[in-house]
């Protein structure tokens, strides 16, 4: 196990991780907002046509169709958004799987053998490639339902709230463009971090308890999701965290939105 106090003789130890996290963090961001743009917009073209150009069996229905038109935006940007938590997944898993380890293993097992690629190596001669992805199911538990939730209500906030940052709109014509396009942004992004946060709090506490029933709690350990969720759901339990949640996912989420709108305006600009 790890230290039980932080002193300074064993700080290091919690950053013994941190090289193959800084190696892999920045890619698993990049293929997220890659998987996610390219999917966005592969759905939401695909969509309109056939919403324009429904297939002959259903062509008779063409004006109920049309009348689905307001939905692709927020469709496409929640599916966008699962595939992408489901693809980032597969880096950031084998990273917490490595660093993981290096953290709990004993100094002098650490200096002879905990480079992350002998780490990598052992792990993968002890269970397989399958070891690198111990805990996926876990963690697709919650960020499955997150991404798709985030995205999905941040598109449609920002198809709602778009008006309001048209730069010829005459009636806010006194608020530079920039302000208004950043209160665009803030707005959705923290509207979509209070919806995604009370969807799917409960996934995330029901996470928690089963990760760390495994170690340390037998009655929780042998408990199910159901059982937890009746157990937690008498109590408000559920719920328990969710401020803390919200004022993350609004933090961050404004940060990995407006990365996200940089590189498509800069894509754009490029591309032009």
């Amino acid at each position: 196990a790890g230290p039980s106090t932080m002193s300074p003789s064993n700080i290091s130890q919690y950053y013994r991780g941190m090289p193959i996290v800084i190696s892999l963090a920045v890619p698993a961001r990049i293929l997220y907002i890659s998987t996610l743009e390219f999917t966005r917009e592969s759905v939401s073209n695909g969509a309109r046509y056939y919403v324009d150009h429904p297939p002959p069996p259903l062509a008779r229905y063409g004006e109920e169709i049309r009348g689905l038109e307001p939905l692709i935006t927020p469709a496409a940007g929640g599916i966008a958004g699962g595939l992408a938590a489901v693809v980032s997944q597969c880096v950031v898993v084998p990273m917490d799987v490595v660093s993981q380890k290096q953290m709990v293993m004993k100094s002098e097992d650490y200096k002879s053998k905990g480079g992350a690629m002998q780490v990598t190596r052992t792990i993968i001669a002890q269970s397989g490639y399958r070891g690198l992805f111990k805990g996926f199911g876990l963690s697709l538990f919650t960020s499955l339902p997150t991404g798709t939730v985030w995205w999905a209500t941040y598109a449609y906030m920002k198809d709602q709230l778009k008006g309001y940052a048209d730069p010829d709109n005459l009636s806010v014509k006194s608020i530079p463009l920039l302000a208004r396009q950043a209160s665009v942004q803030v707005l959705s992004a923290v509207a979509s971090a209070i919806v995604a946060s009370s969807l799917t709090q409960p996934l995330d506490t029901i996470k928690t308890r089963l990760q760390v029933g495994k170690s340390t709690d037998v009655n929780v350990k042998l408990s199910s999701p159901t059982t937890i969720v009746r157990e937690l759901a008498s109590t408000k339990g559920l719920y328990k965290g969710l401020m803390p949640r919200i004022m993350h996912m609004s933090v961050w989420g404004s940060i990995l939105s407006a990365a996200f709108e940089y590189l498509k305006l800069v894509s754009r600009k490029d591309y032009n």
